[in-house]
C-alpha cells in the first residue's frame, strides 16, 4: 500500500529519488486509493498537473513527476543522457518503487508518447491510460497528408532552441508554446505556466536531438489496456491525426474532442478536463 501523506489543499514541493541509474526524478503526491501517474509533456514538470492535483485525489493517490532533465532535476542529471527510452524506463522504475501497484496513468503530449510505449512494453504496471495530445507520427503512410504540418512543426521548434540558446529565451517560448497551440497561447498564458516553461527551456534541444521512432499500429493493435484518447477542438491537425491513428488501432479505445480548447486542455478547462479523467478513472478501478 502507497502511504497516505498529510492532508494538502495544494501542490507541495517535489520529492526526488534516485533510481538504479543513479538519474534523479521528482514527484509530489496527494491522497490515497489506486494510483494516479501525472507524466508531463515538452518543457513542464510536476506542477504543470496542479490544476488536476487536488481533485483527482478525492479517491485517488495521485502522483505527479518530474522526469529526469527537468526542473527540479536539472543539476542532478547534467551527466545523463536525455532520451525517450530512458524516461520510459524512469515511468516503469517509479511505478515499481514508489507506486508499487498498477497505475492509472494521465500523460500529455510527450509524455503522452512516452505512456503510448509504456502501455506496449509493460502492460502489467497499468490499469488505464489517458493520452492527452500526443506527439508522435504514424508510419506506414496512413497519414502522408500531416507529414508537410510536421515539418513544419520541427521547423519551427528548432528555430525556438535556437532563439532560447541565444539568450532570447522568451521568444523561443513564445514560438514553440504557440506552434503546439494557438497563435498568441504564450501572451494570454498565466505567470505560473510561463514560469514553468522558462524553467525548462533548457529541455528544448535536448528533445529536438532525440529522434522518436515513430508511432506503429502493429504496436497500437498489441495494447488492451482500457485507454481514453483525449484531444483538443482547437489543438494543431498533427495531434488530430495522431488521436485518430491511435483510436482506429487500439482496440476498444474511447475518444473524447474537448470542445473551445487547444493543446493545454488541462489547464484551460479543468473542470471538464477533470470530470473526464475521474469519470474514466472510476469505470476501471478495481475498488
Amino acid at each position: 500500500m502507497i502511504h497516505t501523506p498529510p492532508r494538502v489543499t495544494s501542490m507541495p514541493r517535489a520529492q526526488l529519488i534516485q533510481l538504479a541509474d543513479y538519474s534523479s526524478i521528482a514527484f509530489a503526491q496527494v491522497g490515497s486509493g489506486e494510483p494516479i501517474v501525472l507524466v508531463h509533456g515538452a518543457l513542464c514538470d510536476y506542477r504543470y498537473w496542479e490544476p488536476q492535483f487536488i481533485p483527482l485525489a478525492s479517491k485517488n493517490c495521485v502522483l505527479s513527476l518530474s522526469l529526469s532533465h527537468y526542473f527540479p532535476t536539472r543539476d542532478l542529471n547534467h551527466s545523463f543522457t536525455f532520451n525517450w527510452n530512458t524516461h520510459v524506463q524512469q515511468i516503469v522504475q517509479f511505478i515499481d518503487i514508489v507506486a508499487r501497484e498498477p497505475v492509472h496513468i494521465v500523460a500529455h503530449s510527450r509524455g503522452a508518447y512516452l505512456a503510448f510505449h509504456l502501455a506496449h512494453r509493460f502492460p502489467g504496471r497499468l490499469r488505464s491510460m489517458t493520452l492527452i495530445d500526443p506527439i508522435g507520427f504514424t508510419k506506414n503512410g496512413e497519414i502522408l497528408d500531416c507529414y508537410a504540418s510536421l515539418c513544419q512543426m520541427n521547423t519551427l521548434h528548432t528555430r525556438a532552441a535556437g532563439l532560447i540558446n541565444k539568450g532570447e529565451v522568451d521568444a523561443g517560448l513564445a514560438l514553440f508554446v504557440d506552434s503546439v497551440s494557438c497563435q498568441g497561447t504564450w501572451a494570454q498564458s498565466p505567470d505560473k505556466f510561463k514560469t514553468i516553461v522558462r524553467d525548462n527551456a533548457h529541455t528544448l534541444w535536448l528533445q529536438i536531438i532525440d529522434q522518436i521512432p515513430d508511432f506503429s499500429a502493429h504496436e497500437a493493435s498489441e495494447i488492451t489496456l482500457p485507454i481514453m484518447l483525449v484531444v483538443g477542438e482547437k489543438s494543431p491537425s498533427i495531434f488530430h491525426q495522431n488521436i485518430e491513428c491511435l483510436r482506429k488501432h487500439v482496440k476498444g479505445a474511447s475518444q473524447i474532442t474537448m470542445a473551445g480548447v487547444s493543446h493545454g486542455m488541462n489547464l484551460a478547462d479543468p473542470h471538464t478536463f477533470n470530470r473526464l479523467v475521474l469519470n474514466f478513472i472510476r469505470e476501471n478501478s478495481q475498488t
